[in-house]
């Protein structure tokens, strides 16, 4: 044997078959230690990466096979002597000889490590290990051709593990996840999906890159595209054809010398083009592959792209897309663009029933559609900063978890119990040491017995219970994930059109399944409904994703119910225990919010309210208690002195810093309370002394319901509550005879508001109150409170 003939793996696999035979204590090397060679021994990485792929991609258990191989390695015999291993057995040398021959047959200069694999599959010894193992003899040679493709070993590193199959080091095979059941259902997007597929079937230019705001489900369509590429539902270019998802974080990791990076990005287009089968390659966040020109990756895809023997997709979001691509025309115009929208809720709850299963498996709980439209519905209102489906998926996947911890816990009445048992053994630990010290503490000795006894009589039935309803909803989740297996091995079945199979799974195995999980299910809602004190809770409601939901939010979300209604309609009296002598001004804003809360008014725009008195006449009190009110806390206010933003550059005190300037990533006083906030009641106090500039921004604010903070960023002011102070016309409310503001002086001061704002600004508020000068009545009212609040803090002092 010419070692020179051999690539170097190729070398060490026959040299690692030598040791194997000489650690075994066996008299030649034989078939069955070069088979051994090539399984991985662990603790050595990349060894023998090539075996485990090709029995990987044949649907193989890899650890069966290799248990499979190590059992008939040890019952070969064993002797004793010097020169154990140092000669070939005649099966061996042939093999070797039929290496060589499929080397020249395939015109390559080295033997490799596919060629000895070929060669051990002819050999009638490793036929039977196969056979056993559950390996397609034809199945594996046709898989070692697809994974050689076009490549030659003409050096002796051409099929080591470092520069072979970049594919599988550097990407995720998309189609062989769908096949395996391990990609989650994708429902809707179908016009998307149909884009895409119509792009990838062009003659040239076929790279979509598929464009939208992050949590729109950019990578689901792929995830879509996968699923019908193995349903073969594509046209006849793309049948048979391969989607990889390119691992941008493996490729750049370890790249510690100049070239390392763009090598890699060689290897894996040199594996796409050599493939005999298509593959597409998809680039999640490919705006990442715009470098600053010495280590620029895209440039590496240009040649690909515009022969036309590469197919990619793209996948970025609409500002990263204008940031990098949009300025490299040339890599730009050899992509087509397809925007992804952001789903409406009604497509939003389709998505979440579809995967509803899945959830419903993973944390073994059950969740009602009630949940799946109550999530949406929350999701769309309250969580704006995000976008759907993913804010929605988010909600009920952390409702879910919650639902679960709390199953896995014990019930508090169990937990109690065992606890008051817990102190009860330790009571009677303490008085045997002492019950010869007086008959007072034998009698209490008698009694912590006793009770003890009482306790665990009382715990009997509460664990039995308890048991029963975890095995229940156990074997429930088990049926579950059994269901889920079986319908994944007869879509396999029906790809591969194995009517056997397919007819026993269909006919016998998935109806006692489904049989069984509606016996369970029903067993289940039975228990429930005969027992009000069901120990394990493992229904996910719409009460459940409202809670969290309020958590997320930090305000109390519920549905508007009989009791919010009552709430809502005693507003008036709420607000006037607090807001003395202004009944007109509580009553114009409690009018304004319900309209508001009821979802009559525009949900795009927030509740507006131009607050107009004399200083001290309670105008921020209100403001205080309406937060309270709606938010559960009177700090849930953002307080803007206006005095403060009188120059015209003050809007960058709102809004942060412009472009090149400094603090411009940082944001603005406004901005950055809104993201941390957006369930707030915003006041302007003093909105005349705001320049003109500033007054332009608070148009933006109450007719769109948002604005746009310097560095970019979207802010979402639609659940906020906005109320402006002012001073203007109080002189005429001062001069008033008696306290109530008549309507001549209202419209006296009205007049000058009018005079000093533009129309379009008085327009867009919601409703603009005056407030009335205080009476004496009412002052002393307002004492008494106030004393009362001095009395509760010297009594806290206390």
């Amino acid at each position: 044997m010419d070692s020179s003939n051999f690539t170097d793996r190729a070398l060490e696999i026959i040299t690692n078959a030598q040791k194997i035979c000489e650690q075994n204590q066996h008299a030649q090397i034989t078939p069955l230690h070069i088979l051994a060679a090539m399984t991985p021994t662990e603790g050595k990485d990349g060894e023998s990466i090539y075996l485990k792929a090709l029995i990987e991609r044949c649907r193989l258990d890899w650890q069966s096979f290799t248990r499979t191989v190590n059992k008939h390695l040890v019952r070969l015999p064993s002797i004793t002597g010097s020169n154990l291993g140092s000669s070939m057995s005649a099966s061996t040398s042939n093999v070797i000889t039929k290496a060589e021959k499929i080397k020249s047959q395939q015109k390559d200069t080295f033997i490799g490590q596919d060629h000895i694999l070929l060669a051990l599959l002819e050999d009638s010894s490793i036929k039977t290990i196969m056979k056993e193992a559950g390996v397609n003899i034809e199945t594996l040679k046709a898989q070692v051709v697809e994974l050689r493709g076009n490549q030659r070993i003409d050096s002796r590193q051409a099929d080591s593990s470092e520069k072979y199959e970049f594919l599988s080091k550097y990407a995720i095979d998309m189609t062989e996840q769908a096949l395996q059941g391990k990609i989650d259902p994708v429902i809707g997007r179908e016009e998307e999906i149909r884009r895409t597929i119509r792009v990838l079937a062009r003659r040239t230019k076929s790279n979509p890159c598929l464009i939208g705001d992050p949590g729109v489900g950019k990578t689901s369509i792929i995830e879509g595209v996968a699923q019908r590429i193995i349903d073969n539902d594509v046209p006849t270019v793309l049948q048979g054809c391969k989607l990889y998802a390119l691992d941008l974080g493996s490729l750049k990791a370890g790249a510690k010398y100049q070239g390392d990076f763009e090598e890699r990005i060689k290897g894996v287009l040199t594996d796409v083009e050599n493939s005999k089968t298509m593959v597409i390659l998809f680039i999640d966040e490919i705006h990442m592959l715009m470098g600053d020109g010495k280590s620029d990756a895209a440039n590496l895809l240009k040649p690909a792209l515009a022969r036309g023997q590469f197919h990619c997709i793209g996948a970025t979001t609409v500002g990263e897309y204008r940031k990098y691509i949009a300025k490299d025309g040339a890599f730009e115009r050899r992509f087509q663009r397809i925007d992804v929208r952001e789903p409406t809720i009604r497509e939003t709850v389709a998505i979440l029933r579809g995967l509803q299963p899945k959830y419903e498996i993973h944390h073994g709980v059950r969740i009602l559609d009630s949940a799946l439209v109550t999530a949406a519905q929350l999701a769309s209102r309250y969580l704006t900063y995000r976008k759907l489906p993913d804010s929605a998926v988010d909600l009920i996947d952390e409702t879910a978890a919650g639902v679960a911890v709390a199953r896995d816990s014990k019930p508090e009445e169990l937990d109690s119990k065992e606890r008051q048992l817990e102190l009860i053994d330790v009571e009677i630990s303490a008085l045997e040491r002492d019950q010869d010290a007086d008959a007072s503490t034998k009698e209490r000795l008698q009694q912590a017995m006793q009770k003890k006894q009482n306790m665990e009589e009382e715990l009997i039935p509460l664990r039995e219970k308890y048991h029963q309803e975890m095995e229940g909803h156990e074997e429930l989740t088990t049926m579950k994930k059994k269901l889920d297996e079986l319908k994944i091995k007869a879509q396999d079945a029906e790809r591969r059109h194995d009517s056997a199979t397919i007819a026993d799974l269909r006919m016998f195995a998935i109806p006692d399944v489904e049989k069984r999980i509606e016996e369970l299910e029903a067993k289940v809602v039975e228990e429930e409904t005969k027992s009000d004190q069901f120990m394990v809770k493992n229904v996910v409601g719409s009460d459940q994703v409202s809670e969290t939901a309020a958590r997320l939010t930090g305000i109390p979300v519920q549905k508007l119910t009989q009791a919010e209604n009552a709430k809502l309609i005693t507003m008036e009296k709420e607000l006037s225990s607090e807001v003395v002598g202004q009944g007109a001004a509580v009553k114009a804003v409690s009018n304004a919010i319900r309209l508001s809360r009821s979802g009559l008014a525009n949900p795009n725009q927030p509740a507006s309210f131009l607050f107009l008195g004399l200083s001290g006449s309670g105008k921020t009190e209100l403001a205080k208690k309406v937060a309270g009110f709606l938010f559960a806390d009177e700090k849930a206010m953002i307080r803007i002195d206006c005095s403060e933003l009188m120059e015209k550059y003050s809007v960058s005190k709102l809004l942060g810093s412009t472009a090149g300037y400094v603090g411009y990533e940082e944001g603005g006083m406004l901005t950055n309370q809104l993201l941390r906030k957006p369930y707030s009641v915003i006041l302007f106090d003093e909105v005349e002394k705001a320049a003109p500039e500033v007054l332009n921004i608070l148009l933006q604010m109450l007719d769109d319901g948002r604005i746009t903070a310097a560095n970019g960023t979207l802010v979402d002011c639609s659940n906020c509550i906005v109320i402006m102070t002012s001073n203007l016309g109080a002189q005429f409310i001062n001069l008033s005879k008696g306290t109530k503001v008549t309507p001549e002086v209202k419209e006296q001061v009205m007049g000058v508001v009018r005079s000093h704002f533009r129309p379009e600004f008085l327009n867009r508020i919601s409703a603009t109150v005056v407030f009335n000068r205080l009476s004496r009545a009412a002052i002393s009212k307002i004492v008494k409170l106030r004393l009362k609040e001095i009395e509760q803090r010297f009594e806290t002092n206390d």
